[in-house]
């Protein structure tokens, strides 16, 4: 799932702030609370729109990736053969 764009996201999720998780190196999280957030439901065989609040939580991972001392990455199972 990706960020929703409007104003309040963009003031907790910006270059900076992805870019200091990176660096850090920390298991530093950060919450984005949308208000009102569309979502489809089914209820009673049918879907409904309903609006509800919608707690997102953004954090650095390196699932696909190992990560080196000099803030490179190379793939999980890569072998060097030079």
């Amino acid at each position: 799932m990706g960020i929703t764009l409007n104003y309040s996201a963009s003031q907790l999720v910006n270059f900076e702030k992805i870019k200091d998780m990176i660096l850090s190196k920390d298991d530093e999280t950060v919450i984005v609370r949308t208000e009102n957030k569309i979502k489809r439901k089914k209820i009673d065989g049918g879907v409904h729109l309903i609006s509800e609040p919608e707690d997102k939580t953004y954090r650095v991972s390196f699932l696909k990736r190992r990560r080196l001392n000099d803030n490179t990455s190379l793939p999980f199972g890569y072998i060097n053969t030079r």
